[in-house]
């Protein structure tokens, strides 16, 4: 409906990519009842699974979507358990759809915060649908996490990863020129954004903002061949209260003062995932905790974004400045002289 649009309760501003909570405006008033009650209340998460965590549309077109993956369940529903020793087990309840195709799974939570019952859910699943990766490879992933008030059909809440949500309009335009010494970090800022991990991405994102030392060593280098003596651009300055509002806590946003700052800071999660194993501590990621999972979102998405922001920067630097020099002597590919410009990987 759309005089019932669904509002994002967490974090108080969307950060693309990162977890958010959103809901219909409607329910906000239910919402705000049970967290200003402080009671401890049980809950229904269902977790809807697919192939990929889908990443463009709006909120209600992502809910919308149907799942794609390759698991089916025998039993309506089929009741399981997973244990993990001595008293500590946890049942789920997998639900399908037509032809026994698996549609969501359920496992109830008790707690007095829905933030808790969406974490500790996330946890559970990541855990059961890990353990039957020993049975078969499979393509599964966590779309979304619906939070159900026990007994009711319609979900209070959901969580998913926030889309993107700009678009574009291509054309009418010639052609784009590209140059190698861009062309991979184009590359990079790509592969972050349509990472559907937030381990992978922060990886990306750390690796893209990483690059863009050398990158500011090739420009100011290209423009004093060039004789340009305009200096490139710093690093951006973080806006504390931004930070906040995408939810960092108050110690990770102690000491930010550039996105400099932010890219040193995260230097222990970036090794945390590629090497698995913590250098400082020599414990392995758990990836499968919720809270994880949140935390590598949420760094994950704003690295995303500073180090974005830091190409486009110096980007511009580039086309500014640098891009007339450097295009001296390209032709002009026409329409009706396309036959020149034909694929030819067999030709040297």
């Amino acid at each position: 409906m759309i005089d019932d649009p669904f509002i994002l309760v967490d974090p108080p501003e969307p950060l693309p990519a990162g977890l958010g909570v959103v809901m219909l405006r409607s329910r906000l008033g239910t919402l705000k009842g049970m967290q200003e009650r402080n009671l401890q209340g049980r809950f229904l998460v269902r977790a809807l699974l697919s192939d990929h965590v889908p990443l463009s549309g709006s909120v209600r077109q992502i809910l919308s979507r149907p799942v794609q993956h390759s698991l089916f369940v025998q039993g309506n529903p089929l009741t399981m358990y997973l244990h993990h020793g001595g008293r500590n087990a946890v049942f789920f309840d997998l639900l399908p759809e037509a032809a026994d195709k698996l549609k969501s799974i359920e496992v109830e939570v008790e707690t007095k915060f829905p933030s808790n019952a969406f974490l500790a859910a996330r946890t559970a699943f990541n855990c059961l649908l890990d353990s039957v990766m020993r049975v078969r490879w499979l393509p599964i992933t966590i779309s979304r996490l619906d939070l159900h008030i026990a007994g009711e059909v319609e979900p209070l809440c959901h969580q998913l990863v926030l889309p993107f949500d700009e678009s574009l309009r291509i054309g009418p335009l010639g052609g784009i020129h590209q140059f190698p010494p861009i062309a991979a970090y184009e590359a990079v800022v790509r592969e972050a954004i349509t990472a559907t991990s937030p381990f992978y991405r922060l990886l990306c994102a750390y690796r893209l903002y990483e690059g863009l030392q050398p990158l500011r060593r090739w420009l100011r280098d290209t423009a004093a061949k060039l004789q340009i003596d305009t200096r490139l651009p710093k690093p951006r300055e973080v806006d504390p209260r931004e930070l906040m509002l995408y939810g960092f806590s108050e110690e990770f946003r102690s000491g930010l003062r550039t996105t400099d700052d932010v890219w040193k800071k995260m230097t222990e999660h970036r090794n945390s995932v590629a090497h698995f194993l913590s250098r400082k501590s020599g414990a392995a990621l758990r990836i499968f905790e919720g809270a994880t999972y949140y935390e590598y979102s949420l760094c994950g998405a704003y690295l995303l974004k500073c180090a974005n922001e830091g190409f486009r920067d110096l980007w511009q630097y580039f086309s500014k400045h640098l891009n007339s020099h450097l295009t001296r002597g390209s032709i002009l590919p026409l329409a009706e002289q396309r036959e020149m410009f034909i694929l030819r990987p067999d030709k040297t």
